[in-house]
């Protein structure tokens, strides 16, 4: 299903002529560091109001369905729904729900947005306990209970309240090979505002598989071609008329090419327009603008030959 490889090219507003729908990424694309991206609401709204089908597809495990949508619209992206959403945390949740319909208890690294979409498909939720280090794991005492005690291990990003008894207990948990073992993305690093790049949730996920021997038995987040193929099923998309944005050649533009999207790398994130040349043909976008605003500002206004006109997007 993968679309040939193209030159890299500036985005143009011709570029969306044969596009009904757009999926973008959040984190970088949307906003940064809690805060819109200058523009970008706008331009959610103007491909809202052109008819087009908008849909948000964050990696984020940290973020409900719900949590994300009303997070959307305190940022001033007006009319988004948790129908417009797609989490990590609830590709995980469906994932199980529909792979493994058995599993009602779930131990998991993650923070509450990945608790709620677990519990949200009925599966309870274990590890929020565990928030010491060795020395309270030794005291509490540790036993695997088996199955039907836990009966998957779940790891996403947990960056609050997280230590070695939580991150050890699920690597143990993981240990048995019968037991799912669910990874929410594989992302290295994220912009946490901190003026650098922070340890993102693949690195929680790898402490867990490199202590229980294992790797996860899916990595449900993107560049997922299964999360992909779930996302055209669920909207009714047209992948070769619908265009992925995102920050990440490594996740968006491989998850959007995964399906013959088209894609667009915004430069307002993680990956530099060096890093979308050197990206191997299955994770090169097929153009780059700046910013969603650029796109927005492009489309809405600008001529045929990618130059900012006077509308506003």
């Amino acid at each position: 299903l993968g679309r040939s490889p193209r030159i890299l090219e500036p985005f143009r507003a011709a570029h969306l002529d044969e596009i009904d729908a757009v999926v973008l990424d959040c984190d970088g694309v949307l906003f940064a560091h809690g805060a819109a991206l200058p523009g970008a609401p706008d331009a959610i709204a103007w491909l809202r109001s052109s008819g087009r089908r908008v849909i948000f597809v964050t990696n984020s495990a940290t973020q409900s369905r719900r949590s994300l949508s009303e997070k959307l619209q305190k940022l001033g992206y007006e009319g988004i729904t948790e129908a417009d959403c797609v989490t990590s945390a609830s590709a995980a949740a469906d994932y199980l729900k529909r792979q493994h319909p058995e599993v009602k208890t779930a131990y998991c690294v993650g923070e509450q947005g990945l608790l709620e979409e677990l519990q949200r498909v009925g599966i309870s939720t274990l590890g929020t306990e565990d928030t010491g280090g060795m020395q309270a794991l030794a005291d509490a005492g540790f036993e695997d209970a088996g199955l039907d005690a836990v009966g998957a291990v779940v790891v996403g990003l947990q960056f609050e309240a997280l230590g070695y008894a939580r991150l050890a207990k699920a690597s143990a948990y993981a240990r048995n090979r019968a037991r799912p073992f669910v990874a929410t993305n594989l992302d290295q690093s994220w912009p946490a505002g901190v003026g650098a790049l922070l340890p993102a949730g693949g690195a929680c996920v790898q402490f867990v598989a490199y202590g229980a021997e294992r790797e996860p038995d899916v990595t449900v987040g993107k560049p997922s071609e299964d999360l992909a193929r779930l996302v055209v099923a669920a909207y009714g998309l047209t992948p070769s008329r619908t265009l992925m944005v995102g920050d990440r050649c490594n996740t968006d533009v491989k998850f959007g090419r995964s399906v013959g999207m088209r894609t667009a790398l915004v430069l307002t994130g993680c990956h530099t327009e060096e890093d979308a040349r050197a990206a191997d043909d299955d994770s090169r976008p097929d153009y780059i603008a700046q910013s969603l605003a650029d796109i927005g500002r492009i489309a809405g206004g600008g001529d045929r030959n990618g130059h900012a006109g006077r509308g506003r997007a």
